[in-house]
């Protein structure tokens, strides 16, 4: 990628990988009790207008609230891992592979583990392995799509110069 496309986008990667992370360290750290309620607001909203279906049982709301959250939890931190890992390998082309791939990985990890782990200091949250686990799966995920592909960018260019190269001798 020519350097001046390179340098137009890598601000808005950062700024959408800023916002995204404080997206979800805000949602992470907000009151769990108003979180819930008003989730299973919107899920009985969505089921009633949606789904036709008037009579929704407090067990079938639930569910779906947890269903929905966890969905959304995996959803943001794969675009996490993705804008992340994306701004991090844009942003120091001239760094190794490995040196990047190594700095992403513990960055995205931190955030997985520590929006979850942190939640036991507010007193309406509380620490769930599962869910820390579905964070660090999803931001993984992300992350192995973008650097995979880097990866094999990177190593295809060095196939077609080696080519190149060796037409011209």
């Amino acid at each position: 990628m020519k350097k001046t496309k390179r340098s137009a986008i890598v601000p808005i990667l950062w700024i959408f990988f800023a916002v995204t992370a404080a997206g979800i360290a805000y949602l992470s750290f907000q009151n769990g009790e108003e979180a819930k309620k008003l989730g299973e607001q919107l899920i009985l909203y969505l089921v009633q207008n949606i789904k036709h279906k008037q009579n929704v049982s407090a067990a079938e709301l639930s569910a779906l609230t947890y269903d929905i959250r966890q969905g959304g939890r995996a959803l943001a931190f794969l675009f996490l891992g993705i804008i992340g890992t994306a701004a991090v390998h844009l942003s120091c082309p001239k760094l190794n592979w490995a040196a990047k791939t190594i700095f992403t990985a513990g960055m995205l990890l931190a955030i997985a583990f520590f929006t979850e782990k942190l939640k036991i200091y507010i007193p309406t949250r509380h620490y769930s392995y599962e869910e820390m686990m579905i964070s660090i799966t999803a931001v993984i995920i992300g992350f192995l799509i973008v650097s995979l592909i880097t990866l094999t960018v990177s190593a295809l260019k060095g196939f077609f110069r080696l080519m190149a190269a060796s037409h011209i001798l």
